[in-house]
């Protein structure tokens, strides 16, 4: 199938005053016809003679300065064409247009600056590989409230009658809005609150200005209803991203859980089982969903938690072309808060998610990739055999949406190939025979193309007729299934009377041992907290001596006390046995740090390992008052006793001295004595010889 791009770009002047455009038409990055001096009215003409795919400008500020203007040139352009910006990146960042052409592999020409003509056909060509975002506008919206009556009515009523009145009355009035919506084709999105007997409240969102409602329902108010009728405006700008597989790469394929109502809770979670994002808002309706969904990622499938599927994910999927999980059954308030609270553990800043609605959002998208985990296992099982580089992601997606292994692994590598490029396979040696085959080529390329032609005709009628009815069918299965609620809605009372009281048994039972258990909880915090006081007490009447606890002594440990040891005193209660490789290692360092060491009544057999090195060790079971984790509260006698302790020390290495220098002079008094003995012995011996 062919694509047409009509490139344009601002020429500096025209002769006429007003804006003049260059203009370059592209078909099958082909260029076929060029203008230049195009002034907006002829540039329109243009567009619904050549009937483009893509309109793409450099910049769509160029189309028209404020948004209101540009609202009205595109309402007068074909309602197919899809307006295009390639220098606008899927992120919001932009690119320049020749660098942009450059990286695709297009001749841009000189390194001055691209006129007017040149800059048309580069944007006409990038749009038409792919590049760039697309330019849409928000819808004007109109919100319909239904709720209760603001006026007050005195007497005549009890109130739980009064409020079954007004629930009832709110139900007929949101039934009959339906039906007038559905009567005149109308898309809208319906989200109520439920209550005995009826509705608290409804809000409908319909995708039309308030004029399209002038004439079908207005508003109202009596004793027990009021009708409020609120038109949303917005004609902002929007980019959408185009079809370019390479840039939607950097945004994670999801998985996203919806929670339609009042408050709507979105969340969703990559193939990886990795959280993206998870919030509630109160009045969210689906194009906010979906603008919140495509900023975060590529969504795959939708999921719920309630089967079947609330008419506002049904929209929500059909919109954005994803199928729909909704479980056997509806999940349990038991199942989902088991579901969440397991993923929790191994993301644990979801646990401040305390939000329902998020909650309930989280478990159905979880619960759906649940179901697709061995299919994800099997395609990451079936990668790795393969040996391909491709994308084991894509491949999921397509897998979730539908696609077998085999298919989705085609696809990939199909896209591999066209990331390649088809550029390096034309450069080919056509040269030869060239004039013989020549126009036997033109006669067959025109049959292929008349043929092409009609089949291709052919084939956008067959469409076009299969979307209407597929459209038509649609809008039917969702009146169905909103008719199929309401009544639901207002007769299921009676019915769902026990399934309530033993939902609500089970949620108290849960909400009973939940209770028991921080009962259990704030119980040891309260013991905690006492000991924690009595500690404090202790410390500051000055009956206890904070000091630091270490296992042993290491190079971890030494670290410790050189940081702490000012601040939680200089005395430690060592826990384990004394080591005397660490003690000989680090204990001149520790030495001067420490006032005493305490440990095990066990360990004091090594004592003098430690005391070596002028330190006293004393009995730890004679001092300790209470452990508070890596703190130990000691005895204030310890600051005596330790000192009582290196006395004790110091008065034994002075005994050690004196006994050494005892001995010292014993050994020289002895020399001395063996000198002198030597010496008269020599004397005798010189006198005997001479006689």
């Amino acid at each position: 199938m062919s694509l047409r791009a009509i490139g344009i770009d601002v020429e500096p002047g025209c002769s006429s005053g007003a804006r003049c455009y260059s203009v370059a038409v592209v078909e099958d990055g082909k260029l076929v016809a060029k203008y230049e001096s195009v002034p907006l009215h002829r540039l329109i003409r243009l567009v619904w003679e050549y009937r483009p795919d893509i309109l793409a400008v450099d910049n769509i500020y160029e189309l028209a300065s404020t948004e209101k203007e540009l609202v009205k040139i595109t309402s007068m352009l074909p309602p197919d064409l899809n307006i295009v910006q390639p220098t606008r990146l899927p992120d919001g960042s932009l690119v320049n247009l020749r660098k942009l052409a450059r990286l695709a592999g297009l001749d841009v020409g000189g390194s001055g600056k691209l006129s007017p003509a040149r800059t048309a056909y580069l944007a006409a060509m990038l749009a038409s590989m792919g590049y760039g975002s697309r330019v849409r506008f928000v819808e004007e919206k109109t919100r319909i409230v239904v709720a209760k009556s603001r006026r007050l009515k005195h007497g005549g009523m009890s109130s739980p009658r009064y409020q079954r009145r007004v629930r009832s009355a709110i139900l007929r009035a949101v039934k009959d809005i339906k039906r007038l919506l559905d009567r005149h084709r109308l898309d809208y999105d319906l989200l109520f609150r439920k209550s005995g007997g009826g509705l608290d409240s409804a809000v409908f969102v319909v995708y039309a200005p308030r004029s399209r409602l002038t004439g079908v329902i207005k508003p109202h108010e009596d004793n027990d209803v009021r009708i409020e009728i609120q038109p949303v405006y917005s004609s902002r700008i929007v980019f959408e991203n185009t079809v370019s597989e390479q840039l939607d790469q950097t945004k994670p394929y999801i998985i996203v859980g919806i929670d339609p109502g009042i408050s709507t809770g979105v969340a969703a979670v990559d193939l990886n089982g990795r959280p993206v994002f998870a919030l509630s808002r109160r009045g969210m309706d689906r194009s906010e969903v979906i603008e919140l969904i495509t900023r975060y990622g590529i969504p795959v499938m939708v999921a719920t938690d309630v089967r079947p599927a609330p008419e506002f994910v049904r929209k929500l999927a059909a919109a954005i072309g994803v199928p729909i999980y909704e479980p056997p059954v509806s999940l349990s308030v038991e199942e989902k808060r088991s579901i969440v609270e397991e993923y929790t553990k191994r993301f644990p800043e979801l646990r401040k998610v305390a939000d329902a609605h998020v909650r309930d959002a989280l478990a159905a998208a979880i619960k759906a990739l649940h179901i697709h985990e061995s299919k994800m296992r099997q395609v990451e099982s079936y990668t790795a055999r393969l040996g391909i580089d491709i994308d084991v992601d894509a491949i999921k997606a397509d897998v979730i949406r539908g696609a077998t292994i085999a298919e989705a692994v085609e696809r990939a590598i199909h896209a591999a190939l066209n990331d390649i490029g088809t550029r390096s396979y034309l450069v080919k040696s056509v040269r030869r025979n060239k004039t013989e085959s020549e126009a036997t080529q033109q006669v067959d390329a025109a049959d292929n193309a008349a043929r092409l032609r009609m089949e291709l005709e052919k084939l956008r009628a067959e469409n076009m007729a299969l979307r209407k009815r597929l459209r038509e069918l649609n809008e039917q299965l969702q009146r169905l299934e909103a008719e199929y609620r309401l009544l639901q809605t207002e007769y299921r009372e009676s019915l769902e009377k026990d399934r309530e009281v033993n939902r609500l048994s089970n949620e108290v039972r849960l909400l009973r041992a939940e209770i028991e258990k921080l009962r259990s909880e704030a119980g040891a915090l309260n013991a905690e907290i006492s000991g924690l006081r009595e500690a404090l007490f202790l410390v500051a009447s000055g009956r206890a001596i904070p000091a630091l606890r270490l296992r042993e002594l290491d190079n971890e440990s030494v670290e410790a006390l050189a940081s702490l040891a000012r601040s939680y005193g200089r005395i430690v209660a060592v826990m384990d046995a004394i080591n005397p490789v660490q003690w000989s290692q680090h204990g001149s360092s520790v030495s001067k740090l420490l006032l005493a060491v305490l440990v095990p009544g066990e360990a004091l057999n090594r004592r003098d390992v430690i005391e070596a090195h002028g330190v006293p060790v004393l009995p730890l079971e004679s001092y300790e008052v209470k452990r508070l984790n890596w703190l130990v509260l000691l005895d204030e006698r310890i600051i005596v006793d330790a000192y009582y302790r290196l006395r004790e020390i110091e008065e034994a290495k002075k005994r050690a001295r004196k006994r050494e220098l005892a001995l010292a002079d014993v050994k020289r008094m002895f020399e001395e004595y063996r000198a002198k003995r030597m010496k008269l012995l020599l004397e005798d011996t010189d006198l005997a010889f001479n006689e």
